[in-house]
């Protein structure tokens, strides 16, 4: 099958992507990478009216240290992740858990913000940002259209399967995870039936000794 007609429209900016969010009556989908969204808009089990392409907009694909903690932008994808793409103090978990992520080609594709805000439980950054104890950066507009950030914990962001607090005006903007200093053991295991498919189970450690 293939998907009903809908429009389509890239945003620039972060604050143009807030001001669709708040409109959540138009029947819009933020998509970024696809790799969830686009076998649900062929298979028709979404119809949205209008499809709001992020992977163009700037604030959506930087990553950045600031202080104690470090940026990704929501439309980062899993393969510049797997590439090591960041500034010192990126937590080395992170490269090998994205190259576990199915293929190159979804890797190439697949978003970081777009894995968080479809919330697989069996998708491997829910995993590894709950225990690396990272934070969603989330946003909305108000009617004067101006900008309003909330950071949610990990640990509280998501409420069961394909369930987040994300509020209906609202779209994951970044996640910020915390510097590491070289210092930190973790380990990563997952179980598949074979390469490339949702995990099984995952288990996942990390130790940052004081």
């Amino acid at each position: 099958m293939k998907p009903v007609a809908f429009e389509y429209r890239a945003v620039a900016t972060l604050e143009e992507a807030a001001l669709s969010a708040a409109n959540p009556e138009a029947g819009g989908k933020f998509i970024s990478g696809g790799q969830s969204l686009g076998p649900m808009l062929n298979l028709r089990l979404a119809r949205p009216k209008q499809l709001i392409d992020l992977s163009k907009a700037a604030d959506l694909t930087t990553i950045v240290r600031n202080g104690d903690w470090i940026r990704i932008g929501a439309a980062v994808t899993h393969a510049r992740i797997e590439d090591g793409e960041g500034p010192d103090g990126l937590p080395s978990i992170l490269p090998y858990v994205a190259r576990g992520i199915a293929y190159r080609a979804v890797r190439n594709r697949g978003t970081v913000g777009g894995s968080l805000a479809h919330a697989d439980p069996a998708a491997d950054w829910i995993t590894t940002m709950t225990v690396l104890g990272a934070r969603v950066e989330a946003v909305s507009s108000d009617k004067r259209k101006r900008m309003k950030p909330r950071q949610i914990d990990m640990a509280d962001f998501m409420l069961g399967g394909f369930r987040t607090t994300l509020g209906a005006d609202e779209l994951i903007a970044a996640v910020h995870v915390p510097v590491w200093n070289g210092e930190e053991c973790w380990g990563y295991y997952k179980i598949c039936r074979k390469v490339g498919e949702f995990a099984d189970a995952i288990g996942a450690v990390v130790v940052d000794p004081p």
